[in-house]
């Protein structure tokens, strides 16, 4: 077990994160725990930082410790530990923390060669998975993505990898770029509804926004029986669109529109569960297959994640998003 100080980034209040010392994990394992010090933990640009840091969900309180991907080092195990050995490196849906310590069914080991700060990008990947899976669409149709941040960016890579024809969407040019340098051969500031390659001919849509405009062009581009999965949570109104002009699309254009959530998981858990898509995600990754290079984040040591959460809330980041980096603490 740690012998120095440990530390969590905790949010102590509505926009204010702090890096704090907490207690260190107990001496003992129980015997189907590992246990080791975080190598690099990533920050959601969605959930966690416009949901809770920014107190979009009403049902947190603070304080709260945060964070759900990270990679870390196995050091230590508990008695029965079958699967995982020590000096394994090793993906957890973890919280921003200096030292991990979960039950071996939560951890994954990462491939071989695989960096952790590539291999911890496998979280975001995983979120769009369940909508390609559950998705009547197949490749090679059109398939659009609006919202290039980190999770619709790694949603167009997949969205290519499997053999579907992809545009992505983002108003900005810097994420559009980005987009670009990761391999998305097409990109616009909108979704082209009026474009002839584009009007009604549109299989699947997944929204990774949250933005209501971009719901409803989705429905207005789609082909007749298209889909439209809504992937990202849409944390407050952006316009003053009426409920019935998304539903006049819906039903004019028989569109289906379905829930994006990530864990909406098929039925067979032994195929399609969190795990599996981890895995996959991993795989996708080490083979080259999903690309994350240096414009997807800023690297950082957690001593000042205030600042870090700030610029991310109000679109000061020039990056996707933000890795924390604990080596460097």
């Amino acid at each position: 077990m740690p012998s120095k100080p440990e530390f969590a980034v905790r949010f102590v209040a509505k926009e204010k994160a702090e890096l704090v010392p907490v207690e260190a994990p107990s001496l003992s394992l129980k015997p189907t725990e590992v246990a080791g010090p975080t190598l690099v933990s990533l920050v959601s640009s969605g959930t966690e930082t416009v949901g809770c840091y920014g107190d979009r969900i009403p049902s947190l309180a603070f304080p709260m410790d945060v964070g759900y991907a990270a990679v870390f080092r196995v050091e230590q195990l508990g008695s029965k530990v079958a699967g995982v050995t020590t000096g394994d490196v090793v993906f957890v849906s973890g919280p921003h923390r200096s030292y991990q310590c979960v039950n071996e069914d939560q951890v994954v080991k990462i491939p071989p060669g695989l960096a952790p700060e590539t291999a911890v990008f496998a979280r975001m990947a995983k979120i769009s998975l369940p909508a390609l899976v559950r998705s009547e669409i197949r490749p090679p149709e059109k398939m659009i993505v609006t919202g290039l941040g980190v999770v619709g960016m790694m949603a167009a890579q997949i969205g290519q990898l499997l053999g579907y024809q992809v545009l992505g969407c983002a108003p900005g040019e810097k994420r559009r770029r980005i987009a670009q340098e990761h391999g998305i051969h097409a990109t616009a500031a909108a979704v082209p509804i009026t474009d002839p390659e584009y009007q009604k001919k549109v299989g699947l849509g997944l929204e990774c926004s949250g933005h209501e405009q971009a719901a409803l062009d989705l429905c207005n581009v789609a082909r007749v029986g298209g889909e439209v999965a809504l992937v990202g949570v849409p944390w407050a109104p952006r316009t003053s669109l009426l409920a019935q002009q998304v539903f006049h699309s819906v039903f004019h254009n028989y569109v289906n529109l379905r829930t994006g959530w990530e864990w909406n998981m098929p039925a067979d858990p032994a195929i399609h569960s969190h795990r599996y898509h981890i895995e996959t995600a991993l795989r996708w990754l080490a083979e080259g297959r999903l690309k994350v290079g240096p414009g997807a984040f800023r690297r950082t040591p957690p001593t000042d994640p205030q600042k870090h959460y700030q610029d991310i809330l109000h679109g000061r980041l020039d990056e996707l998003t933000v890795l924390f980096d604990w080596r460097q603490l």
